[in-house]
């Protein structure tokens, strides 16, 4: 899935190390001033240097615009000899040899700009963006705390403990980090907006966050109106305190600044969900699917929602297409099943009850029940009994599983059936059976016979198992009028 905007503080840092490079020396040049920040450069005699730094980044930017990082990287072989250990100089281009993935070109000039000056922070936090991007978390560790030891309140380090924590779910220590970033830089714009993340995650169980992270994620906006997450996540807020109408309100906001973001889609149709807009979530949904279309989770929003609208032939396609994009999303073989059971597609459900029983890790006799009474609606006795007798020697003879496999499997034998459910204290394990033995009846004593099984199951008002859905679509059905063999 699409992030709603790359963070990593020291990530940030380098590119804006680059940035600044780039735009400090560059601003005179962009204005058609000529005139350099006092700091960025060293005096020029006025009459007409043989060398301009704005010149030289101005051609930089030129190169990269027009041709590769490789192209900009060349123009360093004109640098006059004065230059050549330019320590501005030097950092940009060891920003645009990391933008090559040329790591360890780059480490060794921020490395030698280190040794000439142990306290240039950039270098250190170019190292250590370095040894991130080169997985050598040791090395980065290293360098962080060099930044902190130069400045306990370094934005970049900080941002990167804070980003470390986070990543971990410690969105406590996640926000300490951030506020200490805060104290440097009071507006740095990822800093604020992983605090107001940070804020919106301990919400869960402080509601008062909510309110502090509304604040900040208002404070963003202040600065740059079309900062897209920013809404987004003032969409969350709202959500989680069930004002759907004020979160589809924000989330468009961010939509309509970034109409090609998928989360932002997938929640516009959750908050339209919500307030009953089917349509209008089903149409989000598609929109999330046209974005990213290799991605399974917009399909089985979408699955949710067909199935709930009786659109079952939809929500088969789209749960297919799940497990196309995600073969171990394990629920959409199970929705698959019932479905097709409902539409009648005996081998198609089968298939799905089976592929349930490969992934389930608990036992579930469900599947191997599914799977038996979908080998007998194919009019397939052989491979039904065949099927059931490999599951029945791995089960418990004295257990209630083993008991109802048998009778599926001997098509008779049910009698003591109904009293061993009725002692069952799990009222979902209880229900469940009741469905299979009016499953039982179904298959081989009619629909009558199930009913009164049938009802138990129903009556349950529990849906918290398939088999409920199953027994209430059999109810629903012209009694008597429809056999399901």
């Amino acid at each position: 899935m699409k992030k709603l905007k790359k963070r990593s503080g020291i990530l940030v840092r380098a590119v804006c190390v680059a940035a600044v490079a780039f735009l400090a020396c560059f601003a005179g040049y962009a204005a058609g001033t000529g005139v350099l920040p006092l700091n960025t450069i060293e005096d020029v005699a006025p009459e007409a240097p043989s060398f301009s730094k704005n010149d030289f980044v101005g051609s930089l930017q030129e190169a990269l615009r027009t041709g590769t990082i490789s192209d900009a990287l060349s123009l360093y072989g004109s640098l006059p000899a004065d230059y050549a250990e330019d320590t501005d100089l030097l950092l940009l281009k060891a920003s645009l040899l990391i933008s090559d993935s040329r790591f360890d070109d780059a480490k060794k000039i921020c490395t030698a700009l280190n040794a000439k000056d142990a306290s240039n922070t950039d270098a250190i936090e170019l190292l250590a963006y370095i040894a991130k991007l080169q997985g050598n978390s040791a090395e980065r560790t290293k360098q962080i705390k060099l930044l902190l030891a130069k400045d306990a309140y370094n934005p970049a380090a900080n941002m990167e403990l804070a980003q470390d924590y986070f990543d971990n779910k410690n969105y406590t220590q996640a926000r300490l980090y951030y506020k200490k970033a805060l104290v440097r830089e009071p507006d740095n714009e990822d800093a604020l907006f992983g605090l107001g993340q940070s804020d919106y995650f301990l919400g869960a169980k402080d509601s008062s966050k909510d309110k502090e992270a509304e604040e900040t994620f208002r404070k963003i906006l202040e600065k740059d109106p079309a900062y897209a997450p920013a809404y987004s996540y003032l969409g969350k807020i709202a959500s989680a305190n069930n004002e759907y109408r004020r979160a589809s309100e924000q989330i468009k906001k961010a939509i309509e600044i970034d109409p090609t973001n998928y989360d932002y889609f997938m929640d516009y149709g959750t908050y339209e969900r919500y307030l009953g807009h089917y349509e209008v979530a089903e149409e989000a949904w598609t929109k999330a699917i046209s974005i990213q279309p290799d991605y399974f989770l917009a399909y089985a929003y979408r699955a949710g929602l067909y199935d709930e609208q009786d659109k079952y032939d939809l929500a088969l396609l789209d749960y297919e297409n799940v497990l196309k994009y995600n073969p171990q999303y394990y629920f959409a073989n199970e929705s698959i099943g019932v479905l097709a059971i409902h539409q009648k597609q005996w081998k198609k459900a089968r298939l799905a009850f089976e592929k349930c029983m490969e992934m389930d890790k608990t036992g579930n006799i469900s599947y191997p029940l599914m799977v038996t009474y979908c080998y007998y609606m194919e009019k397939d006795k052989l491979g039904a009994k065949k099927f059931s007798d490999k599951v029945l020697r791995k089960l418990d003879r004295n257990s209630i599983d083993y008991a109802m496999l048998r009778v599926f499997h001997d098509e008779a034998g049910e009698m003591p059936l109904p009293q061993k459910i009725n002692a069952i204290d799990n009222s979902n394990k209880k229900g469940k059976m009741y469905f299979y033995l009016g499953l039982f009846y179904d298959m081989f004593g009619g629909i009558e016979a199930a009913k009164q099984f049938y009802t138990k199951v129903v009556d349950m008002k529990s849906p918290m198992f398939f088999e409920y859905r199953l027994a209430e679509w059999r109810m629903e059905a012209d009694a008597g009028s429809i056999k399901t063999n």
